[in-house]
């Protein structure tokens, strides 16, 4: 299968519209998501969910039933993650209801303990998790970014933004990686034993950031 990225158009609010998917990339309708690929004018590849938001199931779906241990998003995401798919997008994923964007968040966290990279789109914020590896932003960030441990401990080495760290933990205990800032340079964040969870400003079509595993 050459398919370079999964788009999950969910239930939820927000959305990032200069992230599209390319030719050969999968766009699938997670439930009521099915209502935001309408309004995008998506015709996606795949529909999947228990569809209790909808009220009734599209023709062709994949339904789920509705009392399981896996969200709809969760479900299409280990679908397309046993298909080789690496790279996720989540748009519709935040702003609905709270303890969906958490389950969603802790998705991100799954996607990266299994060598896949997840991006979690809200209003001008972007959501990622990694593991064990570095990630680099170009110098044309601005705003905020934030760095929080989901591990119980991660080990962290922060260069040129604001503050910097060099080997410090990080606790998912303690919020000390909120609201550091871009500086106009290229940043680095390394982790090492341990998964973070980045949430960072992002205009327009600034291109994500470059993950080094």
């Amino acid at each position: 299968m050459n398919v370079r990225s999964c788009f999950l158009y969910c239930a939820g609010k927000y959305y990032d519209g200069f992230i599209t998917p390319r030719e050969g990339d999968i766009k699938v309708a997670v439930d009521g998501g099915l209502k935001l690929c309408e309004r995008l004018g998506i015709t996606p590849d795949c529909i999947i969910g228990d569809f209790d938001s909808l009220g009734s199931a599209p023709q062709n779906a994949i339904v789920l039933p509705r009392e399981k241990d896996d969200t709809d998003t969760m479900a299409a995401c280990k679908r397309y993650l046993s298909a080789g798919i690496k790279r996720f997008y989540l748009l519709g994923a935040v702003g609905g209801r709270d303890e969906h964007t958490f389950a969603n968040i802790q998705l991100l966290k799954f996607l990266s303990n299994r060598g896949a990279q997840g991006f979690m789109f809200a209003d001008g914020r972007t959501f990622t998790a990694i593991k064990d590896c570095e990630v680099t932003f170009s110098k044309e960030y601005e705003g905020y970014i934030s760095v929080f441990s989901l591990s119980d401990e991660s080990c962290v080495t922060i260069k040129n933004l604001k503050y910097e760290l060099e080997l410090e933990q990080l606790l998912s205990s303690y919020p000390l990686g909120v609201s550091n800032e871009f500086t106009g340079k290229s940043a680095k964040i390394r982790v090492m034993g341990g998964t973070l969870l980045l949430i960072f400003d992002r205009k327009g079509d600034l291109a994500l950031p470059y993950y080094n595993i």
